[in-house]
């Protein structure tokens, strides 16, 4: 990975274990051992697998995509790559890296016609952005200086570009900015100083913030929200795009990350290439452009085991066209590399749709909407403008060849040098899915039946129909100004020319004419100043409604014409009412909802009502409009209303989770896990959203309501929960445990009365194991001899766990009913006599004739 990543260590990771406890399943086990709850990548940052990255390079355009290959919270996260020239930056498809693969090796269309004898048995934004910058001499930048060239928020990302003086200048922004800076990074960093590279820092945001642009270093928290509450379980990927004379993949700083540096990268070029300094073997397939591009527009292959074409059936027909459609396993490779060629052929770095993806994604953020339900909604919105792209650049793909190149990369190699990169052609006999399939990482086994490429034709038709380029388009056109002033200034030059040659008057009147021109060109000259000044002048008064309004469509200008919008309140209501319901412009419809959700008022609530509930309006404007009302709830009621909204619009579980937990919090902040335990229960959309919140409560917020909670599925979810902080690496957790479940000879009850006996299904040691089921022992006995036998059932259920039975080193007794002399057996054959006699004197009952039987038979 070349990027320096920056973030709190943790090794722990999670497993995947169960995410749901259904009624039906406490009722038929109202005590025992509870499974850890799966709450996603809830994990602090760990870096997990493969680092892939995308490359591509073509006539001086160069792109790097990356989804990092971390976990954890978000919150927590950040990056500092470097770069030869200032990048355009975009938001990927959080898919890109299986897309990518799949754009290798499509993924089968498996039919087997055996089984049917079985069966019968039984608005639009200016397309250049920032230009690259030539630093071949170096930066001009004093040793203590950091310049900041770009300021960006993507996503879930604040992005900052920089150019910096000295490594120590770096690390100084770095560390006031709430980032961390590596040691031993200074030479490398200095190294890309000297040679004249940027640096792009990325961190997520740290919690909401209205009033201002998002950006880096804003470290504004909602102090409501307790910690981890802002996770979403999501490092998104993201492009750069620039312009550089050769190509370079900067992978230096990766190497201050511990750990292998298994690295994936897939290379789009115009040739076949290597990494020089790596293993030739690590080239492992190498795709034709041609080839590239029947694999991302043809039909899937189809696979047909134990007959033929003729052999499938009506029903085998009916959805076949929709199975083989490439389109949901590699359409955003597809996407991503007409986007990269259409921008070498047009020449410049940025897509119109590009930077449309990035506002709906501010629209997004500003109402806590973040995850891949959202992504899924934004893209579909700009389906017409990909499908277009792809129209016009993906005929270029015939000319590239993608190498894909997987192996450990040298620590030395990478910690010395920038990737680059020299021609190589693999052997073809390695340059198969039976040596290594993209999708799987390793040789794909032979498969049954015959394999049909492109089109059936007794099947169905081709899906999609080669794109080709719109010749038009092609050569590019220039602005009418530019047109114009050329024209000018050309009769100009050529009359000039053609008097002086003829002599005599007609040089006269020729130049008179040329000089009418030039006084007329200084005239529009001077009236073009006229008009600047008019319009600076017009600036200067306060804007309308209507022209704020218009704001909310640039980048630059959005956050701050929401803010005026919003300072004006209920009179612009109408106007902003009008945008959202019936714009054209989707970003100006999303600010304008932004700022109804923050006025607020009846006709609002009324109006965002019936945006979500009419089914004309696009999904992503009725998710906007449902999480706009999410904005305006009052209480905690009014969230949980709304919570049933989440089967239908599925994005809402972040911004209903977040705006409930501050809610929660208002009672003091003493909101319990008990407290979101309930809620989840209630609402059992919401257990995703609230399971950060759940954890960060820890674990002796768990404990209490493990063995206090009223209600007894709280009491399991407890217990599942405090699994998943074991799991996690909390260590605290089996000693909270066992403290929670403590003997007291004085005790007028058992700990959890009123209530189901609930033990964490965690890996317990040998130490707390038997620290635990000691109590569990004695409680036993006491409440033989306290008249309390009806909890004997709830004892044994646990204590007869296999799992703690091993940990402690007894042998359990399984289903059967066991009696308490059993179980003082049981135990002190584990532990000895002296360890139960222990046991026994302190309920007063070493003594007794039954009890000193036992200790005598363990002589």
């Amino acid at each position: 990975m070349h990027t320096s990543t920056l973030f709190r260590k943790s090794s722990a990771a999670l497993a995947s274990l169960l995410i749901g406890l259904t009624a039906s399943s406490v009722l038929a086990d109202p005590c025992g051992m509870v499974p850890p709850v799966y709450v996603g990548n809830d994990v602090p940052i760990a870096r997990v697998g493969e680092q892939k990255t995308y490359v591509f390079f073509k006539d001086g355009v160069e792109t790097v995509v990356i989804r990092p290959g971390f976990e954890g919270k978000v919150e927590e996260f950040g990056m500092l790559i470097p770069f030869p020239a200032i990048p355009d930056l975009r938001k990927v498809s959080d898919n890109i890296f299986p897309h990518i693969a799949a754009a290798v090796d499509p993924p089968e269309v498996v039919i087997d016609v055996r089984i049917r004898f079985l069966a019968r048995r039984s608005r639009s934004l200016v397309a250049n952005s920032s230009r690259p910058v030539s630093r071949a001499s170096g930066l001009a930048l004093a040793k203590n200086e950091v310049r900041v060239a770009k300021e960006e928020a993507v996503g879930m990302y604040e992005v900052a570009v920089l150019e910096a003086g000295s490594s120590a200048a770096l690390k100084k922004w770095v560390d006031e900015h709430g980032f961390q800076f590596p040691e031993g990074m200074d030479d490398a960093c200095n190294d890309y100083v000297k040679q004249g590279w940027c640096f792009v820092a990325v961190k997520t945001k740290v919690g909401p913030q209205k009033g201002v642009d998002p950006k880096p270093g804003m470290r504004k928290v909602n102090s409501s929200l307790p910690a981890g509450s802002t996770f979403d379980g999501n490092v998104q990927a993201m492009g750069f795009r620039f312009k550089v004379n050769q190509l370079v993949v900067p992978m230096r700083l990766s190497t201050f990350n511990e750990g292998d540096l298994h690295n994936i990268v897939y290379i789009l070029g115009d040739k076949p290439l290597k990494i020089r300094s790596v293993p030739e073997e690590y080239v492992v397939r190498q795709i034709s452009g041609a080839q590239l591009l029947k694999n991302v527009i043809d039909p899937l292959p189809l696979r047909i085991i134990g007959g033929t074409v003729s052999s499938l059936q009506p029903f085998q027909k009916n959805n076949l066209k929709q199975r083989r459609d490439p389109s949901p396993h590699n359409g955003a490779a597809k996407d991503l590399f007409a986007a990269d060629l259409l921008a070498v052929k047009e020449g410049r770095l940025t897509h119109p749709h590009e930077e449309v993806e990035k506002m709906l994604l501010a629209v997004g953020e500003r109402l806590s909407l973040r995850g891949p339900e959202i992504d899924k909604l934004n893209e579909a919105s700009l389906k017409a403008e990909r499908d277009e792209t792809a129209r016009q650049g993906l005929e270029d793909l015939k000319g590239m060849t993608l190498s894909v190149i997987d192996g450990s990369f040298p620590r030395e190699v990478l910690a010395s040098r920038n990737l680059t990169f020299s021609p190589y052609k693999m052997p073809g006999r390695r340059n198969k899915r039976e040596f290594y399939d993209a999708k799987t990482l390793k040789p794909a086994p032979a498969q049954p039946g015959a394999i049909h490429y492109g089109e059936v034709s007794s099947i169905a038709p081709p899906i999609n129909e080669l794109p080709r380029a719109n010749a038009s388009k092609a050569h590019g056109s220039r602005p009418v100004g530019t047109s114009l002033a050329f024209a000018i200034c050309t009769c100009l030059c050529i009359g000039a020319v053609i008097g002086v040659r003829r002599g005599g008057k007609k040089t006269i009147v020729t130049l008179l004419l040329a000089g009418r021109l030039v006084a007329g060109l200084f005239g529009a000259l001077e009236t073009a100043v006229a008009q600047d000044k008019s319009e600076k002048k017009a600036a200067a008064k306060e804007p309308t409604n209507l022209e704020l309004i218009d704001k909310l469509g640039e980048p630059k200008t959005a956050a701050a014409a929401a803010e005026k919008l919003i300072a004006r309140g209920k009179p612009v209501v109408p106007d902003l009412l009008g945008e959202a319901l019936e714009g054209n412009n989707m970003v100006l419809r999303g600010w304008a909802i932004v700022c109804l959700s923050e006025i607020g008022g009846k006709d609002v609530e009324k109006r965002l009502t019936e945006m979500y509930q009419d089914k004309k309006q696009s999904r992503l404007v009725r998710t906007w409009a449902a999480a706009g009302m999410v904005q305006l709830s009052k209480s905690s009621d009014d969230l949980l209303k709304l919570a049933n909204l989440i089967p239908q619009f599925p994005a809402l579980g972040r911004p209903i989770g977040l705006r409930l937990v501050a809610e929660l919090g208002k009672k003091g902040n003493d909101v319990t896990a008990e407290d979101l335990l309930n809620v989840t229960l209630r609402v059992p959309q919401l257990q995703k959203s609230l399971a950060p919140a759940i954890l960060a409560k820890g674990a002796d917020s768990l404990a209490t309501a493990l063995v206090t909670a009223k209600n007894q599925n709280v009491r399991r979810q407890a217990a599942a929960y405090l699994g998943t902080l074991a799991a996690k690496g909390e260590d605290a957790v089996p000693a909270v445990v066992v403290k929670a479940y403590q003997f007291d000879a004085k005790a007028k009850d058992v700990p959890w009365t009123g209530g189901p006996l609930f033990i964490p299904g965690i890996q317990w040691k040998k130490d707390d194991a038997k620290a635990l089921v000691g109590n569990l022992i004695a409680w036993f006995l006491w409440c033989e001899r306290n008249n309390k036998k009806t909890h004997h059932t709830a004892l044994h259920n646990n204590l007869r766990s296999l799992q703690l039975a091993a940990a402690a080193g007894y042998t359990s007794p399984g289903f059967q009913q066991t009696g308490t002399d059993r179980w003082l057996t049981i135990w002190g054959q584990a532990v000895g006599k002296a360890e139960l006699e222990k046991l026994l004197k302190a309920q007063g009952a070493e003594q007794e004739p039954r009890y000193k039987k036992i200790l005598d038979g363990l002589d």
